[in-house]
């Protein structure tokens, strides 16, 4: 993650004009706000990935295991990968005769809630009772996640809501594609050693043409396909004991490629987000 301040670009949406901070130990740059943005949908962006996993070890039948500190864990993805986010869907989701959906009890976990139901559908769109490997050709998964994770040097207040499709899934597979919308309303807070920085966003995501392997044990990452973050709200930078906001306008693309490190594009900047952790790096 890019630490150190840049100098002062002549943007219109700066909250103060450089000319009158000639003496502030802030200066804050177009680069300032693309960094702002990237750390706010990268921690979300590790989640998406650990949503897909779970999702795809509902259909798949993964067992759930226990782990230091008492979270869960997929126990199909490799434990060397030690994923940020440890979410599975567990048991106890009931088929709705009425909404044709699978309901499914809330999960915590590390300070955050995921409510989800799903539905399993034919080549002809009717609704399955039970997922089938020869005849269910897609699923939809809507998932939201609220509450505070605890991030690298940092935190996140977060709302989350998914609705998440998976197609390819009749017969044998050998991969899954995943498509679909959601909506973020996050706050958050990430200190270094030169400054603290905070948002405050709201997302419209568009999860597009996400290709996942199978066996997820030995693909637990996306092989191609991106998420694209429209990103809009506020942030700060406080540095020296002086506060310097500023308003965030930023579309951010998280482009997969089968590794742990999927690249972060915003502006004419690129960073590599490391998906186990939530924690982008500035290339």
């Amino acid at each position: 993650m890019k630490r150190s301040l840049l100098v002062c670009a002549p943007i219109a949406f700066l909250i103060a004009a450089c000319s009158s901070d000639s003496t502030s130990p802030i200066q804050i740059s177009a680069a300032d706000v693309d960094q702002a943005a990237v750390i706010s949908a990268s921690d979300a962006t590790a989640e998406d990935v650990s949503i897909l996993s779970a999702s795809d070890m509902t259909m798949s039948g993964g067992a759930v295991q226990s782990v230091a500190g008492g979270a869960l864990m997929l126990s199909r993805i490799p434990a060397s990968a030690a994923p940020s986010y440890v979410w599975t869907f567990g048991d106890g989701c009931t088929f709705n005769q009425t909404s044709s959906r699978f309901t499914c009890p809330p999960i915590t976990s590390g300070g955050l809630t995921l409510n989800r139901d799903y539905a399993f559908y034919a080549a002809n769109q009717s609704a399955q009772t039970a997922y089938d490997a020869n005849l269910t050709a897609s699923a939809n998964f809507h998932v939201s996640v609220t509450g505070v994770h605890v991030a690298d040097a940092g935190a996140d207040t977060v709302s989350r809501d998914r609705s998440l499709t998976v197609s390819g899934l009749s017969g044998a597979e050998t991969s899954r594609t995943w498509n679909g919308t959601g909506t973020r309303d996050d706050g958050g807070y990430r200190t270094g050693a030169d400054a603290k920085r905070t948002y405050h966003v709201s997302d419209a995501v568009t999860v597009s043409n996400v290709v996942v392997n199978l066996p997820r044990s030995s693909n637990p990452w996306p092989i191609s396909g991106s998420i694209t973050r429209v990103i809009s709200g506020t942030g700060s930078v406080v540095k020296s004991g002086v506060s310097k906001s500023f308003s965030l306008d930023r579309t951010v693309t998280i482009t997969f490629n089968g590794t742990q490190y999927a690249t972060v594009s915003v502006g004419n900047n690129t960073y590599t987000l490391d998906l186990s952790t939530g924690v982008a790096t500035k290339n």
